[in-house]
């Protein structure tokens, strides 16, 4: 696998552990661009690569401006990490976050009122963009790494910002400082705290199993279970819903959380929308889909679009795959009205297009069947990411 190496202690401790292993495939270093220290410490991290016999690369982001540093900066890395391994053809990334980033992590969430979710600490493993991240160090002590690289002989670097108590993390990590704090207890109430999230995750699995479908683009769920769950296994599902829709890292805040929840969804109150996504009901079901607004632009057959769906043809290249809309809607064999798709989900549909002429939609035939071309479309694995969103949701 490859490894995260930013040049700091966790990181290069955990890059000489998979080396003794034989695991480590390669080491990345993301240059975020925001500290002239980066480029040394980069080359060191280079130099010890070398030492070892491991490839080594030097990945950039740099910050456009917009949304919170800190939190633009992780999505950066991670992004830059997931392109990286694909394009190298290795499925798996280790990083090098620790039992002591955990309690921080707990600390933090407790300082911002984080219920059960946030405060089960890291994901020992999870995918992004195609790529499995692992986090094998996090029943290690920042202490007990340091003194595998004492042993080794092996410095490292330390980043300023983590003594900069500008930064949330900065400042729990001073004030747990000053504190006596027994860590192995700590992290056992964490592991105690994520065992109940599972657990619940797995009840709600079985609760919903039978009552939820596919249909379409869609996910559907029997109205009369929606109606019978408790408030919060009402909120784990939508969120769960709409992960399985746009791959987002967290659900919306709260408070739009609720408002759905909440909601009288046994009549006829419309649609709403939330995080991209719609939300509706008529009368037997309670349908979750994407909002038209909201899908990304048009890409090229041969690339996934939406992170769901990917076509099969007669590739060329001007063909693209996108949504439906209305000019695609305006382009289908009015026959489709009498199926179960209503007319939003049919707006986020994916569709095929060559140049500007519709040539399939899986999801209803054309108008004119001499437009009509011979593709597939996919989603790949519904049931289980929606199972699996269930069960972290």
């Amino acid at each position: 696998m490859a490894v995260a190496v930013s040049g700091g202690g966790d990181s290069l401790a955990l890059l000489h552990l998979l080396h003794d292993h034989g695991l480590a495939a390669a080491a990345l270093t993301v240059d975020h661009g925001l500290r002239p220290e980066a480029a040394d410490e980069a080359r060191m991290v280079a130099r010890i690569c070398g030492e070892l016999g491991l490839r080594h690369a030097v990945l950039q982001w740099r910050w456009d401006g917009e949304g919170n540093l800190s939190e633009a900066a992780r999505e950066g890395r991670y992004s830059a990490l997931a392109d990286w391994c694909r394009d190298a053809g290795i499925g798996a990334c280790a990083l090098g976050h620790t039992r002591d980033d955990n309690i921080e992590s707990f600390f933090m969430g407790l300082s911002r009122g984080a219920g059960l979710d946030g405060l089960c600490g890291m994901r020992p493993a999870f995918d992004r963009d195609g790529v499995r991240f692992h986090r094998p160090l996090l029943d290690a002590s920042r202490e007990s790494l340091r003194d595998v690289l004492h042993d080794r002989g092996v410095g490292w670097a330390e980043d300023p910002t983590n003594a900069d108590t500008t930064y949330d993390r900065a400042r729990i990590r001073a004030a747990l400082a000053t504190l006596d704090l027994p860590d192995g207890q700590i992290a056992q109430s964490i592991g105690n705290l994520a065992a109940t999230r599972r657990d619940i995750g797995e009840e709600l699995l079985h609760i919903l199993t039978g009552h939820w479908r596919t249909d379409g683009p869609d996910i559907v769920i029997d109205l009369g279970a929606w109606t019978a769950l408790t408030a919060e296994f009402r909120r784990r599902t939508l969120a769960a819903a709409l992960r399985f829709h746009t791959a987002a890292r967290h659900a919306p805040r709260a408070a739009a959380m609720m408002r759905i929840v909440a909601r009288d969804w046994t009549g006829d109150p419309g649609p709403a929308t939330l995080a991209g996504c719609t939300i509706g009901a008529d009368g037997e079901t309670i349908r979750i889909g994407r909002e038209a607004a909201a899908v990304p632009p048009a890409v090229s057959t041969r690339e996934t679009w939406d992170n769901r769906w990917t076509v099969e043809g007669t590739h060329s290249p001007d063909t693209v795959i996108r949504a439906l809309g209305e000019a695609g809607v305006a382009l289908l064999d009015p026959g489709w009205k009498s199926g179960t798709l209503p007319r939003r989900a049919m707006l986020a549909a994916p569709s095929v297009w060559r140049g500007d002429v519709l040539v399939h939609c899986p999801f209803g035939p054309l108008a004119d069947p001499r437009a009509q071309e011979a593709w597939t479309c996919t989603s790949a694995d519904d049931s289980q990411r929606f199972t699996a969103a269930l069960r972290s949701a």
